[in-house]
């Protein structure tokens, strides 16, 4: 394992305390219904489905934005790239032109524009390669973007890009699991999420990171003994997964079964063996 692996693991130990003590930890008595299709709908009809879900915000908009902090010389190579895509009746011209925006796009640190027109070109194209890095890009930029309005654009092209992708490749799992990932954390429309993952899992029940997913999210919704299973499943195939012993120890750990938690650490920090990852588990181990 290597040394960012501890920090990630002591910072989630750390966030799970937190939760544990300051969270609600008790599942709800009733599943929120899952929110409407990703952009559709009304501001009032977002909220009725049970999410607050925020209005994305317009390309045209923050294309404007992007292109007032452009030198006077980018705007102009822009405008003719873009000028390339209105007189192009040939559709190969216009997947080399979108192609050309984004790289250009990318070539001057905006990412989320280029991943825009990357994916513009990769939907004409029907290319998963190019479909799956344009996601990529809006998923990474996702998590540094603080505007939920900016924020709900980029999961909504994330989105598309990783649905066109399934459709090309329903068996790309990879795939189907990215596209949960954004739909849990980037849209909050976790119902939608699992279905992605339980697709999965019903091929190829042993899948780890599904399962990881799964576990982590069994424990915070309060299922605690899906968790273990969750857990035990992964072990199964991987008998040194530190994660998964993490979260199944805090599944017994709510379980009020503490001596099965603290083995389950002690057994973690064996395989990781780092004095100060083991130190951040004694000092957790403390707080039960």
């Amino acid at each position: 394992m290597k040394p960012v692996h501890y920090i990630v693991i002591a910072v989630a130990l750390a966030l799970t305390g937190l939760l544990y003590f300051g969270g609600n930890t008790v599942a709800p008595k009733k599943e929120m219904p899952a929110a409407p299709m990703a952009g559709g709908g009304t501001p009032g009809e977002r909220q009725a489905a049970g999410l607050n879900i925020p209005t994305p915000a317009r390309f045209d908009s923050l294309l404007t934005v992007a292109k007032r902090k452009l030198s006077p010389v980018a705007q102009a190579e822009i405008s003719r790239q873009e000028n390339t895509i209105t007189r192009g009746d040939v559709k190969e011209q216009q997947i080399l032109a979108y192609e050309t925006l984004g790289k250009l796009w990318q070539q001057y640190k905006n990412r989320s524009i280029a991943a825009y027109y990357f994916g513009k070109s990769g939907k004409l194209e029907n290319s998963q390669k190019k479909l799956n890095f344009a996601a990529h890009l809006f998923s990474e930029e996702l998590h540094e973007e603080r505007d939920p309005h900016v924020r709900q654009w980029m999961a909504e092209e994330a989105i598309a890009c990783y649905q066109q992708s399934i459709t090309l490749n329903p068996d790309n799992d990879t795939t189907r699991i990215d596209l949960a990932e954004i739909y849990i954390a980037g849209t909050g429309e976790t119902m939608k999420g699992i279905e992605q993952l339980l697709t999965v899992v019903r091929k190829d029940s042993t899948n780890i990171q599904v399962n990881l997913i799964l576990g982590r999210m069994a424990v915070e919704s309060g299922q605690l003994d899906k968790a273990i299973q969750r857990g035990n499943t992964i072990l199964s195939v991987d008998k040194e997964n530190v994660e998964a012993y993490w979260f199944m120890a805090e599944a017994y750990r709510r379980k009020g079964d503490v001596a099965k938690a603290k083995a389950l650490l002690n057994e973690a920090k064996r395989i990781v063996n780092n004095p100060a990852f083991t130190k951040e588990v004694d000092d957790y181990m403390k707080t039960f």
